[in-house]
């Protein structure tokens, strides 16, 4: 299946700024002048829980009647974000820190039939979905390493500048070399692995930085 090019959130939907509380990592990173220009989130395992190949329904999603984080399948199997993935995803939507940077989701599913609408339907702020707000979609089978060149050349972010988080070791181990931050979260999203993403990028930036003095 081909890639879909999820629009800039800002683009549908024009938010106000409001006050988001800031973990202290991000804003060591931030007064710097380090944080990515690209955040990218595996989903099966990272970002939502469970994988889409477990489901037994799938289409058509619909959206929890008390919870709009979770996506109920038609054999009314429940898709939700896993840890501090909604409130990360909201934050980097909504926070004014946050301006100009893009988020991608990259997936090697073989179910990309039910992986988008399930992003249609998980709310992550008010009005705006995890499809709204995300930049970037490369989800199909096949190794990360094209799906990340696929968002290099469409976005014209260098890789250097790309900050990934990923459940499954193999695929951080082959989009490193390109030069991308990677972050193995063999638990899925948490706060401690979204902070380590951070502080792992800010210090690459800094060796970057030494390296070529």
């Amino acid at each position: 299946m081909h890639a879909t090019r999820l629009q800039p959130a800002q683009a549908q939907h024009p938010i106000q700024s409001r006050s988001v509380k800031q973990s202290p990592t991000r804003m060591a990173a931030g007064e710097k002048g380090r944080l990515p220009k690209l955040i990218a989130f595996d989903l099966d395992g990272t970002l939502w829980d469970p994988e889409m190949y477990e489901l037994r329904g799938g289409t058509p999603f619909r959206r929890h009647k008390s919870k709009p984080a979770v996506a109920v399948s038609s054999a009314g199997e429940e898709v939700h974000l896993m840890g501090p993935s909604e409130a990360i995803l909201r934050e980097l939507a909504t926070a004014p820190d946050w301006k100009g940077v893009q988020i991608a989701y990259v997936s090697r599913t073989e179910y990309p039939e039910y992986a988008f609408p399930c992003m249609q339907t998980i709310t992550v702020a008010p009005g705006l979905s995890m499809a709204d707000v995300g930049h970037h979609a490369e989800i199909y089978p096949g190794r990360k390493t094209t799906h990340f060149k696929a968002i290099a050349a469409r976005s014209g972010i260098p890789f250097r500048d790309m900050l990934f988080f990923d459940n499954e070791r193999r695929n951080c181990t082959e989009c490193a070399p390109l030069g991308i931050t990677c972050i193995y979260t063999p638990s899925g999203m948490t706060q401690e692995m979204w902070d380590k993403g951070l502080a792992t990028f800010a210090a690459q930036q800094d060796a970057a930085v030494t390296s070529r003095q």
